[in-house]
This record gives structure tokens, sequence and C-alpha cells, in this order.
């Protein structure tokens, strides 16, 4: 199991230095932990393109803290390894013919998501069986780069 994360301030965290964990509050991200998922895959919608979806980056799930979290009151955590060598950062993700790749695949497979614009625990499911293994092989298409080198670590 790898967990789908719509990612909504990406470029704000980044900028911030929030990195190692992605933190939500609600309970069904808490959820995802006792499954022991093997990634996270961070989705954001491109500026000026509602309805579109951009692969962000592919994290190595930890069941720990890799980095020092701050305090975040009730908020449930996820943790991922930023250093790890399977996170990755992908730097083609925003091409006209990927985004509606992604989105196509992903509306497909979590049709309520997108249509309530992954708000509230629509923002993160969990993504399963042959959606997932047909998910890794395009994703595998991409270009990227080790999250490490592309972010603030």
């Amino acid at each position: 199991m790898d967990v789908f994360f719509y990612w909504k301030d990406f470029d704000k965290d980044m900028k911030a230095g929030r990195i190692g964990y992605l933190a939500s509050e609600r309970k069904k991200m808490a959820d995802m932990r006792l499954d022991y998922p093997d990634y996270i895959w961070a989705f954001r919608t491109p500026k000026g393109q509602k309805g579109l979806l951009e692969l962000v980056a592919r994290l190595k799930w930890s069941d720990s803290a890799a980095v020092p979290v701050p305090k975040l009151g009730n908020k449930s955590v996820i943790y991922y390894d930023p250093a790890h060598a399977d996170s990755q950062l992908f730097t083609d993700a925003g091409t006209e013919e990927q985004l509606a790749e992604i989105s196509s695949l992903i509306r497909r497979e979590f049709p309520k998501a997108f249509a309530a614009n992954f708000q509230g625990d629509h923002a993160v499911q969990a993504m399963r069986g042959d959606f997932l293994r047909q998910f890794r092989r395009v994703a595998e298409g991409y270009a990227s780069q080790p999250f490490k080198e592309g972010v603030p670590v």
C-alpha cells in the first residue's frame, strides 16, 4: 500500500523548512500509518490549472521522524525520510501531457476526491492493488531527482 497525499501548501512548506512530515487535522492521516505504507505520493494543483493534478514527489514512508518535528498540537502526522534514496522530487511532471495523464489516472480511481476538490479527508487516500502497480509504472517514466537535492533538508 502507498498513500496519496494532496499537498496544497507544498511550496510554502518547502520554503519554511517543513520537511520530513506531513500534518493534517484529519484522523484518516493517522490511520494510514497503521498499514505501514511503502511510499507517500505527493500531489498538488498547478497554479491556474484547476481540475488537474501534478505529481510532486515520491516520499519514502518512515514510522518515526527522520528530522526534528515541531509540536503540532492535536494534528495527525505521517513521517517520511527526505534523505532516503527512494525519496524523489519529480522535475518534469508539470508538462501538459503528464498533468493530463496523472489527472486522468487519479480521477478514475478517486472520483469522490476529485469532486470534493481534495478537501478534508479526500486529501488522503490509500493506493492499492492494480491501480498502484499501474500508477508506479507511469511514474517511473517521469524525470526526478533525489528529494534532498531539490529542497533544503
